[in-house]
């Protein structure tokens, strides 16, 4: 298969239309991105640092799925998390309706893991299944989930739209997408700052006073597109950019708003088996997924036992909603803490101090913003860090810059 020789740029189409068409470049992107999910399943061989890194994601740089965008839909960043980075959601569908996605790449390789020899597909036969599967005209992506209700992968449209943000922002931070080098953790850093920005968006729809059921759901979608971007981007940039304490930190702080939102349904009565929100198990799941993926980075990781408990208090059935191998990483959880029960009496305000610790938080480091997003650098600094000295954005106005709107996506060598 051939490598990548840089990046083809294009800016977000102004009507209906497909506005990431990932499929026919999966396979080059796989080449530079190649990890390999852990399964959840501890390894008999201690790892070191950099290879459980690089075991941290999914195997592309984008989720491999197709996004259908209304005119209205565009969205443009922010680098302070405020609802206007989602753009104007209301225009064509309900914000907090449910619609089908695909199933995660990663999902699927762990399944095929775990298959006797036999039966294994291999890893590049297992991809160009799935090219097929998502390029086919009768694939549910983006139909109403009720319509599906066997269908256990689905998303809030207000979750998606916030996901579409932040995965195209990821992609801001890679010199690599746009042939320059700046320094050897520059990536790792723009992943830091990226991180930092989902943490403020949170605390800002967190932190308002209105606790109603639809800000709670606000507040869901938010952790929920958290998840699926923790799930879906390669991070091993951001493993290996040498500031371990703040990435435990941040790790953590995640996993606190995972919490405290949860807490927040307990409050409102959504946390139960027939909430309003049909993907309570599914992020769930994702976040035991995410963490099980940095079990041997050498960072504390807290909430596991938590969001079990939450679980089972709600009466979710993680191995019926959740993603693969959701039940062997509470089993692994409960040989190590002992059996976890659900959460009892009644949930009270911030239980898990979120506030407090956020605050510290944002006293202790410098966070979020936009220094390591390279649509926002002058043309100059940009041609100074490409190899060929010209600025890899020259053919964008300024305006679509500054909007984000811009998409990176690889070429394909000849």
């Amino acid at each position: 298969m051939r490598g990548l020789q840089g990046v083809t740029l294009g800016s977000l189409p102004p009507t209906k239309t497909l506005v990431l068409s990932i499929v026919p470049v999966l396979a080059s992107i796989y080449l530079i991105y190649k990890f390999s999910p852990l399964s959840g399943t501890p390894s008999k061989r201690k790892r070191t640092q950099s290879e459980a890194a690089s075991d941290q994601a999914g195997p592309v740089w984008s989720p491999k799925r197709n996004r259908w965008m209304s005119e209205n839909d565009d969205a443009s960043e922010s680098s302070d998390g405020e609802e206007t980075v989602i753009g104007d959601m209301e225009s064509d569908r309900p914000l907090f309706d449910y619609y089908c996605m695909f199933r995660p790449f990663f999902d699927i390789e762990n399944e095929n893991r775990d298959k006797v020899e036999a039966e294994r597909v291999g890893e590049d036969d297992l991809l160009e299944r799935y090219n097929r599967e998502i390029r086919a005209e009768n694939n549910i992506e983006m139909e109403p989930a009720a319509d599906h209700p066997e269908h256990r992968w689905i998303t809030m449209w207000r979750t998606w739209k916030q996901f579409t943000v932040w995965e195209r922002r990821a992609a801001h931070t890679n010199p690599d997408f746009y042939n320059m080098y700046i320094s050897k953790h520059f990536h790792g850093f723009g992943m830091q700052e990226m991180v930092e920005n989902m943490l403020i968006a949170f605390d800002k729809q967190f932190s308002k006073k209105k606790r109603d059921k639809k800000n709670v759901k606000k507040t869901w979608a938010t952790v929920a597109a958290m998840m699926q971007w923790f799930t879906e981007i390669p991070l091993n940039s951001w493993i290996m950019m040498n500031e371990k304490k703040k990435l435990e930190i941040s790790v953590n702080l995640v996993g606190r708003a995972l919490v405290s939102v949860l807490n927040e349904l307990d409050r409102t009565k959504m946390l139960k088996a027939d909430s309003d929100i049909k993907d309570l198990g599914l992020v769930i799941s994702f976040f035991l997924y995410w963490l099980a993926t940095l079990e041997e980075v050498g960072i504390e990781l807290s909430y596991r036992k938590e969001v079990v408990a939450y679980a089972r208090k709600a009466g979710l059935d993680l191995k019926e909603v959740g993603c693969y191998g959701t039940d062997e990483r509470i089993k692994a959880l409960e040989r190590e803490f002992g059996r976890i029960k659900p959460f009892s009496g009644s949930a009270k305000p911030d239980r898990w101090e979120w506030k407090k610790k956020f605050k510290k938080f944002s006293k202790d480091y410098k966070i979020g913003g936009e220094k390591y997003n390279i649509l926002k650098m002058s043309r100059k600094e940009r041609a100074s860090y490409a190899f060929d000295k010209k600025d890899p954005l020259a053919e964008f106005s300024d305006k679509a810059l500054q909007d984000g709107a811009v998409r990176a996506k690889p070429r394909r060598g000849h």
